[in-house]
């Protein structure tokens, strides 16, 4: 889980790239979570692992939480935590062009193409920047969001959020707990609780701690957002569309609740309400939602609108000129004027 409140802070990080098929070590086959080995990529997918490092980090300095994600023509594929040791790896990529998006502590700091090789695995090495270190953090809301707590828990819900920025999550777990002992209405606590859970896999007790948030403050944002990405992760639907659309009256001003509520949308196949979504999320990101172009020249090509999917490669190639599947896009475009 992420803190899924993102900045869009865009920049290039350092890639170093290998590829072919090799045994895996242990660290690598650690980061899958999985007792055995990954398997190597099918024609159609593969597996992307590697190492997320930071520049000019100490060892013992607390590193950030980093979320790895892979989208295809937009859409989110898979998605990876790396392990405190750095090491992450992702499974069922599709051996495609795709982007790959990086998210530091909640944030994301880069989004890049990345093209699959023929066969075998990809191995991807990421350096962060030190500039990019810790600019997201947790617990961070608007004015208007902010809970006013009573004097007694204002001290530990503050050294609750230090130990998630220390990745101390089960010494937060118990001070949001206390703090929550003591004042059962700190909306803001719950959704910190909640997001905890979320990180760690626990969605029953994620949703459980949303849900209350929610409950206390019917608009609260963040606590709306997560719930909703939260059920679009489990396949939950129409309960994301629910959660999503209330998070997009909370705040309009979400690119992301907009991206989510419009893929909510298309996956119950209700297309004629994604697109408006998924035009919001461009217009109020047009750069980092780039992709979304890519999704709306697909749909309108379904549905044989081929004038307007080409107007939409034109679009997202305006924004990508160096895209790698430029000379296809343009092909399209020519041949559908």
């Amino acid at each position: 889980m992420n803190y899924l409140s993102r900045c869009a802070t865009f920049t290039a990080l350092l890639f170093s790239i290998t590829f072919g098929i090799a045994a895996q070590s242990d660290e690598s086959r650690a980061a899958s979570g999985l007792p055995f080995k990954i398997e190597a990529g099918s024609s159609a997918s593969m597996v992307i692992s590697g190492k997320v490092s930071f520049e000019g980090s100490e060892q013992s300095d607390r590193k950030p939480v980093v979320a790895l994600s892979v989208l295809l023509n937009g859409i989110p594929v898979t998605r990876a935590n790396a392990q405190a040791t750095g090491y992450y790896s992702m499974r069922d990529v599709p051996r495609q062009v795709i982007t790959l998006v990086v998210e530091v502590d909640g944030a994301e700091i880069s989004r890049q193409s990345v093209i699959a090789p023929s066969t075998g695995n990809l191995n991807l090495d990421i350096n962060v920047p030190a500039t990019f270190r810790g600019i997201a953090k947790p617990g961070v809301v608007s004015a208007k969001d902010a809970y006013k707590r009573p004097e007694s828990n204002i001290e530990t819900f503050g050294k609750a959020l230090e130990a998630v920025r220390s990745g101390k999550e089960a010494d937060a777990i118990k001070m949001f707990d206390k703090v929550l002992a003591a004042d059962p209405k700190d909306y803001e606590a719950w959704t910190e609780l909640g997001n905890i859970y979320f990180r760690k896999g626990s969605t029953d007790n994620a949703e459980a701690a949303y849900f209350k948030a929610i409950e206390l403050k019917r608009d609260y944002f963040l606590a709306l957002l997560n719930l909703g990405k939260l059920y679009f992760g489990a396949k939950r639907f129409d309960d994301a569309i629910l959660v999503l659309s209330n998070a997009t009256k909370a705040n309009s001003e979400s690119a992301d609740a907009y991206h989510f509520l419009g893929e909510s949308y298309l996956a119950v196949k209700k297309g004629s309400l994604a697109v408006p979504a998924m035009n919001n999320a461009i217009k109020l990101a047009p750069t980092e939602k780039a992709e979304l172009h890519l999704r709306l020249a697909s749909l309108y090509d379904a549905a044989n609108l081929k004038k307007r999917a080409a107007d939409e490669y034109k679009l997202f190639l305006e924004k990508k000129p160096d895209h790698p599947d430029k000379a296809k896009y343009e092909k399209y475009i020519a041949e559908n004027k």
